[in-house]
């Protein structure tokens, strides 16, 4: 008897996909927005210009992803991953860059895919830069993104869509990833995946999931917003449904569609860049009977400057999340302050073009940063900030400048108020308080089988220890300079 149980649990196993090598390792990046070598010729005003409101590090962004591939040549993972904004702006000499280090995972075995991001096949900002002067550099289209990356998911081995540069393939046994062509920044369908598109990628999922596959997809726009109301202030912050009408027209879904349909049709995991946030999220199909994750990770080309580390554990229904981080460049003195200092002035400049108030452009900056490292809750500054914004608020709602703002984005006090608790509290619940989620954006265990809301409610958290680690998880003794590390398993401030 017993050994009838043995056998039948071991064909269920077979039955139900986990065949999946024991703790397959996958390395995840986003939005490493490589420019390529020759394109800031001399630096001057036009480049400062360029730089004004950015908060990459896009003179820094081949050494970040230089030491992106050689990390990932060190930790020999069984997949390598790419979830859009390959490039600076679609440029050929990036995308040529990007393919040369790839080739080198390629030659030490590891398999590489990628997926195209909104900046990848052209924008008006892919310059070169001389002095004072820009003029414009060769971009790539659909078909020359696809033969470049022929051999990172566009070669023999994959399936393809027909209209898209969208794929699916199963590069380990047992898991099948579809990488989904959300759209590009000139494309009328930017941050829109259409019907036949969709179908495509549903009835693959669909597929798999009956063979009893673990179904991963990958897409660079997020699968559904992760801070209440954010998606008021872009239109293309989270992927749509494009549903073709009259003439040249289309009917757009949110999107609930795209999640519920995905769910449904057994994804269970989606990985996602483009807001340059680390946050992890979950949502469901709509009787809350199938549970779908949204892994946002922030570009590895600004500050924290992330990249993911993921293990399909031995049960083969979780995943274990680390994240990690690029804190030194060689040759590169205090890269981590470089960095965290680009990002904040960015930010400023940004906020305070739009509203030209100086304290709230600075609280907003620091409430984004806060926002792009993940776990607000766990920071020290969290309770800080929400006072300082209810303290501003009577002021921000007599400015001019910023109830303009707000208006061109049809935003209400209260909805920037709910955002504002929302990305603090690191909590969203998409309209619909049954579906509030609060998950560890940085270091958990997740399951991956899709099994329903309750079914989920207890992720595993990391246990902590007392050591300190850099913000890479490098293990030191306690620190001797200032800046931000982990202790407890939690983002502690030494001053």
């Amino acid at each position: 008897m017993r050994r009838l149980a043995v056998i039948t649990f071991c064909l269920c196993l077979t039955w139900c996909g986990l065949n999946i090598a024991a703790k397959t390792r996958i390395m995840l990046i986003s939005d490493p927005h490589v420019m390529g070598p020759g394109l800031l010729i001399n630096e001057g005003e036009a480049w400062e210009e360029a730089i004004y409101y950015d908060r990459k590090l896009n003179d820094y962004s081949r050494n970040i992803y230089d030491e992106a591939i050689a990390i990932a040549l060190r930790e020999k993972p069984d997949l390598f991953l790419i979830s859009g904004d390959l490039t600076k702006d679609g440029e050929w000499v990036s995308h040529q860059y990007v393919v040369q280090k790839l080739q080198e995972l390629k030659a030490a075995g590891i398999k590489a895919l990628v997926i195209p991001g909104n900046h990848d096949m052209g924008t008006d900002e892919a310059l070169y830069y001389d002095g004072d002067n820009a003029y414009e550099a060769d971009t790539i289209n659909a078909q020359q993104f696809a033969e470049l990356y022929k051999d990172f998911g566009y070669g023999d081995d994959v399936e393809r869509d027909p209209e898209t540069l969208t794929w699916c393939c199963e590069p380990i046994d047992g898991l099948v990833i579809i990488g989904i062509d959300s759209g590009h920044e000139d494309d009328p369908l930017n941050g829109v995946i259409s019907k036949a598109t969709f179908d495509w990628v549903t009835e693959r999922a669909q597929t798999a999931k009956n063979a009893g596959k673990l179904v991963f997809v990958m897409m660079h726009h997020t699968m559904f917003p992760h801070v209440t109301n954010v998606e008021k202030f872009s239109s293309t912050y989270t992927v749509k449904l494009g549903v073709p009408a009259e003439g040249d027209s289309y009917i757009y879904y949110d999107y609930r569609s795209v999640c519920r349909r995905l769910s449904n049709a057994g994804v269970s995991v989606a990985f996602s860049g483009h807001v340059h946030a680390s946050d992890i999220a979950k949502d469901s199909n709509n009787d809350l009977t199938r549970t779908i994750f949204d892994i946002c990770t922030a570009s590895c080309a600004a500050y924290p400057n992330p990249y993911r580390l993921l293990t399909l554990n031995d049960d083969g229904a979780t995943m274990r999340i680390q994240t990690r981080y690029i804190s030194e460049l060689p040759g590169i003195d205090d890269f981590a302050s470089l960095a965290e200092n680009r990002m904040r002035q960015g930010l400023v400049n940004l906020v305070y073009g739009n509203t030209y108030n100086q304290e709230i452009s600075d609280l907003f900056a620091e409430l984004f940063k806060m926002h792009v490292m993940g776990n607000e809750p766990e920071n020290p500054h969290q309770q800080e900030f929400l006072e300082k914004y209810e303290e501003y608020l009577p002021q921000m709602k007599n400015d001019m400048q910023i109830n303009s703002y707000l208006n061109a984005y049809g935003v209400s006090f209260d909805e920037l108020t709910q955002m504002v608790h929302s990305l603090l509290e690191d909590k969203s619940n998409y309209g619909d308080p049954d579906r509030e989620s609060c998950e560890d954006d940085l270091n958990t265990t997740i399951p991956v089988r899709g099994d329903g809301w309750t079914a989920v409610r207890s992720i595993v958290r990391e246990s902590p220890d007392e050591a300190w680690y850099t913000l890479q998880g490098l293990r030191i003794p306690k620190p001797s300079r200032k800046g931000l590390y982990i202790h407890g398993g939690k983002l502690s401030v030494v001053k």
